[in-house]
C-alpha cells in the first residue's frame, strides 16, 4: 500500500478494475455513477494516474461500495457474489 507516504497508484487502479469488473460496470458506468470523468478511471485502471486527489477517490469508493481504505489496500475489500443466472425459458 504505503511506504513513508506513498500510495501504489498501480495496485489502486487494480483494485478498481477488479471490483468494476465483480461489480459488472463499464466504466462508462462507474464514471457516471461517481460523478468523475471516464478518462480519470481509464487512466488509473492503466495505471498512467500518478495521484488522485481525496474527492475522486472517495466517490469512486462510495460508487463501488466499498471504503476509501479498501481501494487504497488498507483493508480487504469485501467479495461481491457473482449475480445468479437466470435458467433460460425451457420450450
Amino acid at each position: 500500500m504505503t511506504v513513508a507516504g506513498y500510495i501504489n497508484m498501480q495496485a489502486l487502479g487494480e483494485r478498481v478494475l477488479i471490483r468494476r469488473r465483480r461489480l459488472d460496470l463499464s466504466q462508462h458506468a462507474l464514471a457516471a455513477k461517481a460523478g468523475v470523468d471516464v478518462m480519470t478511471i481509464s487512466r488509473l485502471e492503466r495505471g498512467d494516474k500518478k495521484r488522485l486527489e481525496i474527492e475522486p477517490l472517495a466517490r469512486l469508493a462510495r460508487a463501488l461500495g466499498v471504503t476509501t481504505d479498501a481501494l487504497l489496500g488498507m483493508t480487504p475489500t469485501p467479495r461481491t457474489r457473482p449475480r445468479p443466472r437466470t435458467a433460460a425459458p425451457v420450450g
